[in-house]
């Protein structure tokens, strides 16, 4: 139940702050009716004194406005980045299609990846290459990484001068066990283009992707060779 004030026929009529705040929560048209109030209040302002309500007011639409056009310019970045993202999963998934070998699997992704997502480079390494063993380190329980190696660890895994990079597992699963085929890893010029807490949507998906068109190119390599073999005997 809300205060109510009560004539002083003493003196003045005391209210305290509670009051006034339902008072005015009660009646939204009261400035409204008394105008002039409005530039006789005065608030307590850190930098330019003491400023009326109105300019108060229309300080805190401004702040306000700022506010939401920040976070519509937020997401209009994410959708343009979405965009990209996904003409980029689009573009490798048509591409995978009929690629005869690892190497050409490898090579139309790295070419997407630095003609869409403006990347240096991508490398699916397998257990024989030099950084095989390195990267795998940095993976851990995750199965995935972003951000930054060493110089030396860098040079090896691209051709051209990168500063961060995203590693995932490239994982197929089946019903009978689940076979590890590699180690995708993006790099990137900026250092600060991966990091540790960015999402993992995009390599997730594209790793996946990957999976399904490695394994069948890793099953017709044995296929071929078995037939090889039989062939020599």
């Amino acid at each position: 139940m809300s205060k109510t004030a009560k004539p002083n026929n003493d003196g003045p009529m005391n209210l305290d702050p509670d009051q006034v705040k339902a008072y005015l929560e009660q009646n939204p048209d009261f400035f409204a009716q008394f105008p002039d109030m409005v530039t006789e209040i005065q608030i307590p302002h850190i930098s330019r004194g003491a400023i009326s309500l109105l300019e108060k007011r229309q300080e805190m639409q401004r702040n306000k406005i700022t506010e939401m056009e920040e976070q519509l310019s937020i997401l209009i970045d994410n959708a343009r980045v979405n965009e990209v993202i996904f003409k980029a999963i689009s573009e490798i998934y048509i591409s995978l299609v009929g690629c005869p070998s690892i190497a050409e699997l490898e090579n139309v992704v790295s070419k997407i990846c630095q003609d869409h997502l403006y990347l240096v480079q991508f490398r699916l390494l397998q257990p024989q290459d030099e950084a095989y063993l390195h990267l795998q380190a940095k993976l851990g329980d995750k199965g995935t990484y972003l951000g930054r190696l060493s110089n030396e660890l860098m040079e090896v895994v691209f051709d051209e001068e990168a500063k961060s990079i995203a590693l995932i597992e490239v994982v197929h699963e089946s019903e009978e066990c689940e076979e590890i085929f590699g180690i995708a890893a993006f790099g990137a010029k900026q250092a600060d283009h991966f990091q540790p807490q960015m999402d993992t949507f995009f390599i997730k998906e594209l790793a996946r992707l990957l999976s399904k068109h490695f394994v069948h190119l890793v099953k017709g390599d044995e296929v071929s060779q078995v037939e090889g073999e039989a062939q020599a005997e």
